[in-house]
């Protein structure tokens, strides 16, 4: 076996561990996010009325205090996504195959460079926080003014909060996959840039899984051959490769120099 070829089997293990991570880290988001839930159950017992229900007339302040609710969804979120992104930078530079120096450095680097990047939508991490937040928010207000509109009890309520927050989950999970997977491809990318064995990196597509894959943006960068270095290689400053699409789990391996292969 080449060195090439050994290296690229410990990225592709590395790539398989940190598939692993990132499930434990999308089980973390939700949870922390969703510990909201609680202060919305208490919000409701100080609304009830002497039957269980919360009346008419209490509505509009109700749905003023769920303002609280969504600045609590932002701050979970917040936390829970540095540390997503600052998991998956170390995962990725400090299980690195190539010596790099300055480890503390780099991580900070790379993980300030990924809660500071604008996406193709124009925004930055915290935007999308504060997106998803909103509307996690507007969904538990909807449920809330069907139920006092209809006179459920307080219980009744706090159960269809707690379905419309399962419900909602697939855009904190939707998060957690995407900047984590980009705090890792860029960790990768930026532990090559700083190393002396390597210029170029590879874009391994992982998603042969998905029957639609072959129209995924990390496929066709796997596939294009732009500096005639062979398919899917790419210098490890070009920026499109850190985040070809969202949910993307491609990856990133180290093209060694000819002297070191």
């Amino acid at each position: 076996m080449s060195k090439q070829s050994e290296l690229d089997a410990i990225y592709e293990k590395l790539a398989r561990d940190y598939g692993k991570l990132n499930d434990k880290q999308i089980s973390y988001a939700i949870k922390e996010v969703g510990r909201v839930r609680a202060d919305i159950a208490e919000l409701l017992t100080e609304f009830a009325a002497d039957d269980g229900t919360i009346k008419r007339q209490r509505l509009s302040r109700l749905l003023r205090e769920l303002d609280g609710v969504e600045k609590a969804l932002r701050e979970n979120g917040m936390t829970a996504m540095t540390q997503v992104v600052t998991q998956s930078t170390e995962f990725a530079i400090a299980n690195s195959p190539l010596i790099v120096a300055g480890i503390e450095k780099l991580n900070k680097r790379t993980v300030d460079y990924v809660i500071r990047r604008f996406g193709d939508d124009g925004l930055v991490l915290s935007d999308r926080i504060w997106g998803t937040s909103g509307e996690i928010r507007d969904s538990i207000a909807t449920v809330l003014r069907t139920g006092i509109i209809r006179g459920d009890a307080v219980g009744t309520m706090v159960r269809d909060v707690r379905k419309v927050y399962a419900n909602e989950t697939w855009k904190i999970k939707r998060l957690v996959v995407t900047e984590g997977n980009t705090a890792y491809r860029v960790g990768s990318a930026n532990s090559v840039r700083d190393s002396k064995v390597a210029d170029y990196v590879r874009v391994n597509e992982n998603g042969s899984r998905h029957g639609n894959h072959t129209n995924h943006k990390c496929y066709k960068l796997a596939q294009e051959d732009r500096y005639g270095e062979g398919k899917g290689v790419f210098k490890p400053t070009d920026t499109e490769i850190y985040l070809p699409h969202p949910n993307c789990s491609s990856y990133i391996t180290a093209v060694l120099k000819d002297e070191y292969l």
